[in-house]
């Protein structure tokens, strides 16, 4: 779940005028502009120099209160757009496990490739998985969400249901598990174990802002979406495990 933000978190140039709650959300809402939101923000760690930026896009539905079937399916939304990063990424597919001892120089057991252990570490159910940010990584991760639907401009941001929606969306990028529940009775479909996620949990998410819009669609169900999502990665530390990133 995503911490509180402090109201010092959004932009200096922009003039905050009233702050927004919604279950555990909370933001402030900007007077000049109402279509952007920042909602989570690390003041210690700021995006410098050269990171890992990505794209994953989504188009269908994004309700509130959604059950863990239609969480689910935002993962295999986002999977073969993570699987293909990692078949594309030179540094991701040459990463490896960093040794535990790294006095060993002979008969190296940690000494294999990232991707070929992560199904090994983490499972649920009948799937085993892939997370790209985990937790040994120290990674920051920062989301800009352009979040279009069909309503009128900032009309989401001012919405009681953002909580539940960025929640459900959240949800989609890490992870199920480890009780096989979130998985909502699916079971793999061909070419889907593993399964590639963004997320070992959405703890590790360190920044978040939204902008919304309309969606420009006629016909289009009010829980339609369509989103794209700036993802950039960056270690906080620099260690022999992340300097792919």
């Amino acid at each position: 779940m995503l911490d509180k933000p402090n109201s010092a978190l959004i932009r200096d140039d922009v003039q905050c005028d009233v702050e927004l709650r919604c279950g555990g959300l909370s933001w402030e809402r900007e007077r000049q502009n109402r279509k952007s939101v920042i909602l989570k923000n690390d003041p210690d760690f700021k995006f410098a120099g050269d990171c890992m930026e990505f794209y994953l896009t989504y188009d269908g539905p994004l309700g509130s209160n959604s059950r863990a079937e239609q969480k689910h399916q935002l993962r295999r939304a986002f999977h073969p757009q993570l699987k293909h990063l990692w078949e594309i990424s030179r540094h991701l597919k040459e990463l490896r496990e960093p040794l535990i001892d790294s006095a060993v120089t002979v008969n190296r057991p940690s000494d294999r490739s990232r991707i070929a252990s992560l199904p090994e570490r983490f499972a649920c159910g009948p799937y085993k998985l892939v997370p790209l940010v985990t937790k040994d990584l120290d990674l920051a991760c920062s989301l800009e969400i352009l979040f279009l639907r069909p309503d009128y401009p900032g009309g989401l941001l001012q919405s009681g249901d953002i909580d539940n929606r960025l929640k459900t969306l959240f949800d989609g990028l890490r992870i199920p598990g480890p009780d096989a529940k979130e998985l909502g009775g699916c079971t793999p479909l061909l070419g889907e174990n593993p399964l590639y996620c963004l997320l070992e949990d959405d703890s590790l998410i360190t920044h978040v802002s939204v902008k919304t819009d309309t969606l420009l669609e006629l016909n289009t169900d009010s829980s339609h979406v369509r989103l794209v999502i700036d993802v950039r990665l960056q270690p906080v530390v620099r260690t022999i495990a992340n300097l792919g990133f």
